[in-house]
């Protein structure tokens, strides 16, 4: 009886310890994927495409438009969109992700966090798309910002760090999400690429 939980406690010491390499492993796999913002669509802010704020000198105006005024009254705001996310593997080994938790940070602060399923599956040199969505008020940080000063930055200037995307992704081990255990950076310079589409 004695041989017999010994022998049950060893395979079960081995099966924990296969579980922990084959989670590092699928850690890993994550880690060396490639993550890139494919393209983003039907962006809009408060309800109208971005296009609709262009001034003649090829710069976003927001303080002219009635609307915003109308805007500031309800404290509404809001940013939306639709980002497309590629993501590759490089490696021979194959990637598994299952599901992704994605950020938007505005001035280093969480402006939008979203959850998406998709079960993706990559061998070496494989790509896939993964639409993410995104709607946030940014009122309170314009607000906190100082308005002139923050639709500024957010529609010309387009500085390194104002909005960022970021990513976390799973891969699942009898049943659960094993997520990645920080935030990977996809783009430090999202607003650019949101604003460079109505050049």
């Amino acid at each position: 009886m004695k041989k017999l939980v010994g022998i049950v406690g060893m395979m079960t010491i081995l099966f924990l310890s296969g579980c922990q390499v084959n989670k590092k492993a699928q850690l890993q796999a994550l880690a060396d994927c490639e993550y890139d913002v494919e393209s983003v669509e039907q962006v809009k802010f408060n309800g109208k495409t971005l296009d609709k704020y262009k001034g003649s000198d090829g710069n976003y105006n927001i303080s002219s438009l009635a609307n915003i005024a109308v805007a500031l009254f309800s404290k509404e705001l809001p940013l939306e969109g639709k980002i497309n996310l590629k993501i590759t593997n490089p490696e021979v080994k194959k990637a598994a992700v299952n599901s992704f938790k994605y950020m938007i940070e505005i001035q280093g602060s969480p402006l939008f966090e979203g959850t998406v399923d998709q079960n993706v599956n990559l061998n070496q040199g494989e790509s896939a798309i993964v639409p993410l969505t995104f709607k946030a008020n940014i009122f309170n940080k314009a607000k906190e910002t100082g308005f002139d000063r923050f639709f500024d930055e957010l529609f010309n200037k387009k500085s390194e760090g104002f909005l960022v995307l970021k990513i976390k992704p799973s891969f699942k081990i009898a049943g659960q999400n094993i997520y990645y255990p920080s935030y990977i950076t996809v783009d430090k310079n999202f607003g650019k690429r949101i604003f460079s589409l109505f050049k």
